[in-house]
């Protein structure tokens, strides 16, 4: 069996155990406090304000250069944003909805 074969049997396997313990209930003594509540949806939007900064930031410190070069500076940005998005909503969604 070649690497690449195995490789994608492993991450299957993986993804077929993660699904299996993903679906057990939360015990019932477990309510979240109202705070836990709120500083879950702080990191939520703590991560959309820092996305929406880095495109600015990119516009405001490439003004000196060539157009085309500033283009790419902010397309860029616009990828980092996007990463910092998902990032904030996979720690959203780990940590404060699926925590069991």
């Amino acid at each position: 069996m070649s690497p690449g074969v195995r490789l994608v049997a492993a991450v299957v396997l993986a993804g077929l155990a993660t699904t299996a313990l993903a679906t057990q209930p939360c015990p019932p003594e477990t309510v979240a406090a109202p705070w836990y509540d709120a500083l879950g949806y702080g990191v939520l939007l703590l991560a959309t304000v820092a996305g929406l900064i880095v495109p600015w930031l990119a516009w405001r410190g490439t003004r000196p250069l060539r157009r085309g070069v500033r283009a790419l500076f902010v397309a860029l940005s616009c990828l980092v944003m996007l990463g910092i998005w998902a990032a904030g909503l996979l720690v959203w969604l780990g940590a404060f909805v699926l925590r069991c």
